[in-house]
């Protein structure tokens, strides 16, 4: 499933951008908002890259830097693996397909059963 990206707005991204950066790595950019052409990005890196030397060393400046897709070469985000709610008391969760226990095998405490093969063979 490919992610949405204005799901990861005002969120942390890890985007190259190798004309700003030369080693290619991903950074951390938080997403302000995307564009046909580019994204909207901010982090403190961007703005110690491209802010005038004159201007650096003050107060503090937060501001938003438009990188267009062209000079971006991937995107990176973090999904979170989606956990299921927790059961009340007296509820049971069916097991998934990849977690079927036969009946005969809960008797024996979940046991593997042993195949009609290895059977034989004794």
């Amino acid at each position: 499933m490919t992610p949405k990206v204005m799901q990861y707005l005002n969120k942390n991204v890890l985007v190259s951008i190798p004309a700003l950066f030369e080693d290619g790595a991903c950074r951390a950019h938080k997403l302000l908002g995307a564009e046909p052409h580019g994204l909207w990005l901010q982090s403190e890196e961007l703005i110690e890259r491209l802010m005038p030397a004159d201007r650096q060393g003050g107060a503090p400046v937060m501001a938003a830097v438009f990188v267009p897709f062209a000079q971006i070469a991937g995107v990176m985000v973090v999904a979170e693996r989606a956990t299921a709610p927790p059961l009340a008391a007296n509820e049971n969760r069916k097991p998934s397909a990849g977690q079927n226990i036969r009946t005969k095998d809960k008797n024996k405490g979940n046991l593997p059963a042993t195949s009609n093969a290895a059977k034989r063979k004794k």
